[in-house]
């Protein structure tokens, strides 16, 4: 996909549903906040498309390729909860790898160790990771890049776009659980809204060839779908 000057960007975002250990999946509660702010995103010439997905592994293709066909998206990018983090993750990939031993939402567990008996290895995202983490980092919200999304719907999800929106910039970010009033050890739910929104400005960016560097540089999104070692 060329870059995409003076039009309205369309951006697809999705979160995820509870799931055993879950109850409440901010990621989900992050789609309602983004979706409030529909209006501001379309002064800024991009249009969100906000859907939150079941934690199921039946039928996960078949979702995604379902979504993209409704909203003809032009970038992508995935949320979903690492309870454990406490930070702000921008995965830098996906892994051809699941847990067979971990149920989704429906106590369903994944027959092999892997995603595709055929896939790569691993896939690397289409947006500027690094690049976003500091920007979030800028805005005083903790952020880092991380390379393991997991072996659960996360790290399937963003596998699976990567392998079949080629020509699309894509990527996954993981938000951990929103920090109490009196728990300065990780963000907000605030943080993480805000954080949300540097992000999809971000990808906007550089869906339309305006996404410059810490040095100024102009990041084409033809440079990220070069092949590259993983």
């Amino acid at each position: 996909m060329s870059p995409i000057a003076n039009a309205m960007i369309r951006v697809l975002l999705t979160g995820f549903a509870a799931f055993p250990g879950v109850e409440n999946n901010p990621s989900a509660a992050l789609m309602a906040a983004l979706e409030k702010k529909r209006a501001h995103f379309d002064r800024l010439g991009i249009r969100l498309e906000t859907r939150v997905l079941p934690v199921v592994y039946d039928g996960l293709a078949a979702r995604l390729s379902e979504l993209c066909v409704d909203t003809r998206p032009d970038a992508i990018l995935h949320f979903g909860v690492a309870a454990r983090r406490k930070c702000i993750s921008i995965e830098t990939r996906a892994r051809n790898r699941v847990d067979p031993r971990a149920a989704d939402a429906q106590g369903e567990r994944p027959d092999l160790n892997v995603l595709s008996l055929d896939g790569a290895e691993t896939i690397p995202v289409r947006i500027p990771a690094a690049e976003i983490a500091a920007r979030i980092r800028d805005a005083g919200i903790a952020a880092r890049i991380s390379r393991d999304a997991g072996a659960y719907l996360c790290n399937a999800t963003l596998y699976e776009t990567l392998r079949t929106q080629k020509d699309r910039p894509a990527g996954f970010i993981h938000i951990p659980i929103p920090a109490r009033a009196d728990d300065a050890s990780r963000p907000s739910f605030a943080d993480i809204a805000a954080a949300a929104e540097i992000a999809i400005v971000a990808v906007a960016a550089l869906t339309r060839g305006d996404f410059a560097g810490n040095r100024g540089t102009v990041i084409k999104f033809a440079m990220l779908t070069r092949p590259r070692d993983n």
